[in-house]
């Protein structure tokens, strides 16, 4: 996501950001507790930057190769990165 003209500036306080990270992460056949910080914390920074509210959902999980964990342990580094 660019930094230049993106929602997140241009929302402001007015609107929350609603980010809908990928699936993936938690379905990848390797979980990777420090991409899943990556992704959420680029997006955590830039809104806080821009002073915007933001909501993160998860959502279309279709696998977590049996290790549901994976769910947990992504609420737990959100959880964390917000200061919850």
């Amino acid at each position: 996501m660019g930094e230049s003209g993106s929602g997140r500036e241009r929302i402001g306080r007015d609107y929350v950001f609603s980010r809908k990270p990928s699936p993936a992460l938690v379905g990848v056949e390797h979980w990777n507790p420090g991409a899943v910080e990556k992704d959420l914390k680029a997006t955590l920074d830039a809104c806080g930057r821009h002073g915007c509210p933001v909501e993160l959902i998860l959502k279309d999980i279709s696998t977590v190769r049996y290790e549901p964990k994976r769910l947990w342990e992504w609420s737990d580094i959100a959880r964390r990165l917000i200061g919850a």
